[in-house]
């Protein structure tokens, strides 16, 4: 996924463009063609020690990082092709391995939050943003998982086409467009699915479902068969957040995808979205987000799509 998903994008975006906007190319050390974890296969174009340059170069990570971490021909390559990039994204775990080039030294980075540990320990002098989905400093991109690398190539197609193009490619591959890039990898959604307590993830369900149903926490707690102080204390240790903020945040992210992809009224969007009056809703954005809503509307928007 770290190579296929960033292809399928600038693929689609081929396809929606009518012309061959991308032209996508796989290099391997002995250009050879390499055989996955999955056992699936992926077909090289070329060698290490061809001459190359690149719009887009992705180092794509996976279970073989770890083995080739501090390996002399790998860094040796990436740190001769760079000054022939263009854009330099890492995918995933593949940012560990921009790192052991020195690459990203101070600079802004992410990664895979099961690599956190290993990338303090062995790169201090990057920059590590390991709460983000993927980031950019100058032309370095890094993205902290597989989807996230999706979230990434979007990002740089919307660059090159603009957002409607973009919208298009989402759209073709029954993805979001799109996450921002300063969203968390730990995230409530992601937290609550792998939240330890069954009660908790089967509450989180229900609220996911109907974010706008007048979520008390008495009915949480009723819901989730305990007391409201055991509910706070539950909640606090998973999210560590309020029940009430947990349900805030999810109105939030309800009327944020209102507002990026509908012309309903703001008004509406605030019922609509379980804050029940336009008030508590702009409230709610300005402590958030530090925007109002209909600030948020006219850089997000649909009106603001560009050709």
């Amino acid at each position: 996924m770290d190579v296929a998903g960033p292809a399928q994008v600038f693929a689609s975006t081929n396809k929606i463009l009518g012309r061959t906007a991308y032209a996508i190319s796989i290099v391997t050390e002995d250009g050879n063609d390499i055989r996955t974890d999955t056992g699936l296969s992926l077909t090289a174009q070329a060698s290490f020690a061809g001459r190359h340059r690149a719009d887009i170069f992705v180092v794509p990570g996976g279970p073989g990082v770890d083995r080739r971490l501090f390996d002399a021909s790998l860094r040796e390559f990436l740190t001769e092709i760079e000054p022939n990039v263009e854009r330099f994204v890492s995918i995933c775990s593949g940012s560990l391995l921009t790192a052991s080039a020195g690459l990203l030294e101070n600079r802004k980075a992410t990664t895979h939050w099961e690599r956190v540990d290993l990338a303090l320990q062995q790169f201090p002098k990057v920059a590590w943003h390991l709460d983000e989905i993927f980031t950019q400093d100058g032309k370095f991109h890094c993205s902290a998982g597989v989807t996230a690398g999706i979230d990434l190539a979007l990002s740089l197609v919307e660059a090159d086409h603009g957002r409607r193009v973009a919208l298009s490619v989402a759209r073709e591959m029954v993805v979001f467009m799109k996450r921002q890039g300063g969203q968390s990898q730990y995230s409530a959604p992601l937290k609550a699915q792998a939240a330890s307590s069954k009660r908790l993830g089967e509450l989180y369900s229900h609220i996911e479902q109907d974010p706008s149903a007048p979520w008390g926490v008495k009915r949480m707690a009723d819901l989730a068969g305990t007391t409201e102080r055991t509910l706070h204390r539950d909640f606090m240790h998973e999210f560590g957040k309020t029940p009430s903020q947990f349900v805030e945040e999810r109105r939030l992210a309800l009327a944020r995808s209102y507002l990026e992809g509908s012309m309903k009224p703001v008004k509406e969007i605030a019922y609509l979205s379980g804050f029940t009056t336009e008030q508590k809703m702009r409230r709610s954005f300005v402590r958030r987000l530090g925007v109002l809503p209909t600030e948020y509307r006219d850089r997000f928007g649909k009106s603001n799509i560009r050709a």
